[in-house]
């Protein structure tokens, strides 16, 4: 099952942008494993701005997705696999 959530979140991440950490639930979940990195447009001609998607292995084993604004620079959490 896909839980989609679309909530801003803290993320530690390095030097390329890449997702080393983010918090969950209160708990910060290290990620193992960039499994797949895109850009999408959005609804560009209703002003959304250009996003940076990754999904991701943690090393509980459990996927995400997880998506940077880049305009704003800020952070999201996408979407949960269950």
């Amino acid at each position: 099952m896909v839980k989609l959530i679309n909530k801003n979140i803290e993320i530690r991440y390095s030097t390329n942008d890449t997702p080393l950490a983010f918090r969950f639930n209160g708990k910060w979940l290290p990620v193992s494993q960039v499994l797949e990195i895109w850009k999408d447009t959005g609804t560009w001609w209703d002003g959304e701005s250009e996003k940076t998607f990754y999904r991701v292995n943690t090393h509980e084993g459990s996927l995400f997705e997880l998506y940077r604004d880049n305009n704003s620079l800020a952070w999201f959490l996408y979407r949960v696999y269950d």
